[in-house]
């Protein structure tokens, strides 16, 4: 029996793994992709757990119902090449078929390909006789029939002749076979090129582009029960001595199929998706007993296997799937639209169900998320996961600099439920508005914004600002709808810049939050007039203060924005959140009177030559500056694009309430400066590739090289993986 390992062991090696007390040397990582399928990253995990994740059942991808196939084809083989799907499978069918009552006993190596994965055909091959006719999709009969299992060599020195390959059992062991084409087939050599094992399933092979070999997976009895073997190669004809895996659990479990694949999004990595047989198991009374799951192992070197005792793929609420042999799944992950628009494609897999009933059966499309296999995942009350001390790279000199349009859309454009005309802007998360051509707005000024259904809380509305005590050339103009803003001065609308510091109290305007005030729209605005500042709320003067004299409104950082502070602080800091519409940014200060009007809704006191950004958040232009005065100026949200050598992704899923942080520390465990949680934007959403940004910035290059820890801190949320680069 192999050597097993249980995964807590695992761990305690790789955490007692030092020399003369000096901890062990970090991982690199360079820019591989990481999974959780293992502990090899963690260090440490408080309040979180590695949590197993499962298919979904689909709809049914392709059925088994010609002449030549039946109730029992079996050992699928799928993978992609190039625009290709291309399906490889048993045809047979055992005992009496009502629909082909001649067709019986047969076993033939069909195919069948698909453009998308979803929609799968048969060809007319012309190739091989049934039943009198060539009419029909089978590529192969004679030696490996059975379980005749094909793949395209990734092998850089491939010939042309051999540019795919299969192995397939016939006397004595097993052949090799090769193909220009994928369709059109012959035996490499006329004896068996792999002996030792036992061969009656579906054994694969494959070019290991990580290491550099050709690599066969097979099955074996060891102490009664089904196991697996694997032995490697360096040309395909000539293979070492097969050898048992080992698997990281003392369990003694018959292993049906193998289905082990290098994870084409880390293929550094194998996974296997064995079919865990239970032979006395018969919970349909079919009359052949026996019922199987799928299970998930996972491997860093091909030989040593990390196994989940959960089941993977459970055989579910159909029945059939629960009768001997099905459940089954395909060797090979393919990624095919998710079915929900505006969702990445999922990876994907084809079930067996209906095998050893009626006339035919059928394989069942499932989806998985990409590198959705293992998360670490914490509630919302929070937990942790440390890394163990790591390096990484940044991609090869020369490369460009990467253009990354950010994937998470904080700020909605709501046309069904507008404040005002076509549509209005709602701020679900922190976002920031950038307002072109601001940065200096001259001495008359008018900053103003209707908004709606805004939470009680510090909420930005206009800014410039780095996040610390106000400089020089900084403004803020807040709010906060529900409470004061800071107890020292009461304020609940307040102005700041180059020291004028002017506010309207909260017990002068009371509440005025969502949650007492839901769906009410209220006007802000404050003017600037060569340092004079007037704070208007609904139409009428809250506040003023300051001195004439002070010149333009000028701010040093750029452009104003509108929701946030300036980018490196958090985004997360004190965001505005709500509905907003008619942002405007005017270069001259509007009167008492003409702010009354434009409370009411009076827009003619703005007119066509007006100078400024004025935001009206109309259907189909939601950004657009209607203001032609000075040029449109651009505006851009959080869609902008952003550009950086070196960025750590994530592949995360949070819930509405929850987030994901992290923090950058040195081997030691010691907080690098600008990388803390607290410099964190908290990561909000579901997204495949999610750059983490501390202070508004995702760029790593200063620490590529340099030994650090990752700690996140996760609520309701999942992580996936990780990696460093573009």
């Amino acid at each position: 029996m192999p050597q097993m390992h249980t995964r807590s062991s695992i761990l305690s090696v790789f955490l007692l793994t030092t020399i003369g007390g000096i901890p062990a040397e970090p991982i690199e990582l360079s820019n591989r992709r990481e999974l959780f399928v293992d502990d090899f990253l963690i260090e440490k995990l408080n309040g979180a757990e590695r949590r197993l994740h499962h298919p979904t059942a689909r709809d049914v991808a392709i059925v088994h119902d010609a002449p030549w196939e039946g109730n029992i084809c079996y050992y699928h083989t799928v993978f992609r090449d190039e625009g290709l799907y291309r399906m490889y499978y048993r045809g047979a069918h055992s005992g009496l078929r009502t629909s082909h009552p001649e067709a019986s006993g047969h076993q033939v190596v069909c195919y069948a390909e698909s453009k998308d994965g979803l929609n799968w055909i048969k060809p007319d091959l012309g190739l091989v006789d049934f039943g009198g006719s060539k009419e029909n999709n089978i590529i192969w009969k004679g030696i490996g029939q059975h379980n005749f299992v094909p793949f395209k060599d990734r092998n850089p020195e491939c010939t042309s002749e051999a540019k795919y390959k299969a192995i397939g059992h016939g006397k004595g062991g097993l052949y090799a076979f090769r193909s220009t084409d994928g369709i059109r087939w012959e035996l490499m050599r006329d004896k068996p090129v792999i002996t030792k094992g036992a061969f009656d399933s579906q054994n694969l092979a494959f070019y290991d582009t990580a290491r550099g070999r050709y690599v066969d997976f097979h099955r074996g009895f060891n102490e009664g029960v089904r196991a697996i073997m694997t032995c490697t190669s360096s040309d395909f004809m000539n293979w070492t001595e097969p050898d048992w895996i080992e698997i990281s659990d003392g369990r003694n479990e018959h292993l049906y199929t193998n289905q082990t694949t290098p994870y084409h999004r880390a293929p550094h990595i194998f996974l296997a998706f064995p079919k865990r047989f239970l032979p006395r198991r018969n919970p349909s009374g079919h009359r052949l007993p026996g019922a199987s799951d799928i299970v998930l192992m996972s491997s860093r070197d091909g030989k040593t296997f990390d196994r989940w005792s959960e089941a993977f793929l459970r055989p579910g609420a159909q029945a059939e799937r629960w009768v001997n042999r099905n459940n089954f799944v395909n060797w090979g992950m393919v990624e095919t639209a998710s079915g929900v628009p505006g969702t990445p494609d999922a990876l994907t897999w084809y079930s067996v169900e209906g095998y050893y009933q009626g006339d035919d059966c059928q394989m069942r499309r499932y989806t998985l998320r990409q590198d959705g296999f293992v998360s670490v995942h914490a509630p919302l009350n929070g937990g942790e996961l440390v890394t163990k001390s790591i390096t990484f790279t940044a991609p090869t000199s020369g490369t460009p600099r990467t253009t990354y349009r950010r994937r998470m859309v904080p700020i909605r454009h709501d046309t069904n439920n507008s404040i005002r005309g076509g549509g209005s802007l709602s701020f679900e998360s922190a976002g920031i508005l950038r307002l072109g051509g601001t940065a200096n707005l001259g001495k008359h000024a008018t900053l103003a914004v209707r908004v709606r259904d805004v939470p009680a809380g510090h909420r930005r509305l206009f800014s410039t600002y780095n996040g610390s005590t106000t400089k020089p050339g900084e403004l803020y103009f807040d709010i906060n709808p529900g409470r004061f803003i800071s107890k020292a001065d009461g304020y609940s609308i307040r102005f700041n810049y180059n020291g004028v510091l002017i506010g309207a109290k909260f017990s002068d305007i009371g509440d005025w939050s969502s949650a007492k005030e839901p769906g009410v729209v209220h006007h802000v605005a404050a003017t600037w007039e060569d340092g004079r500042v007037v704070i208007y709320f609904d139409g009428k003067q809250v506040a003023s203060g300051g001195q004439a004299g002070m010149g333009d409104l000028k701010f040093k950082l750029g452009d104003l924005l509108f929701g946030e502070d300036y980018p490196p602080t958090s985004t997360a800091n004190e965001p505005f959140l709500g509905d907003a519409d008619d942002i405007l940014v005017l270069r001259r200060a509007l009167t008492a009177e003409q702010f009354a009007r434009l409370a009411d809704g009076d827009e003619s006191v703005i007119s066509s030559e007006d100078m400024g950004v004025r935001l009206n958040m109309e259907e189909t232009s939601a950004l657009e500056d209607s203001l032609p005065g000075d040029g449109r100026a651009l505006v851009t949200g959080p869609m902008e694009d952003e550009t950086f050598e070196v960025a750590l992704f994530v592949n995360f899923a949070t819930s509405a309430a929850g987030s994901l942080r992290c923090e950058i520390q040195d081997a030691a465990g010691k907080v690098i400066p600008g990388f803390s949680m607290k410099d964190c934007e908290a990561a909000v959403g579901d997204a495949i590739e999610y750059p983490i940004r501390w202070k508004g910035s995702a760029e790593l290059k200063s620490l590529v090289g340099r030994p650090v820890r990752l700690q996140f801190e996760l609520k309701d949320a999942d992580l996936f993986a990780l990696r460093f680069g573009h």
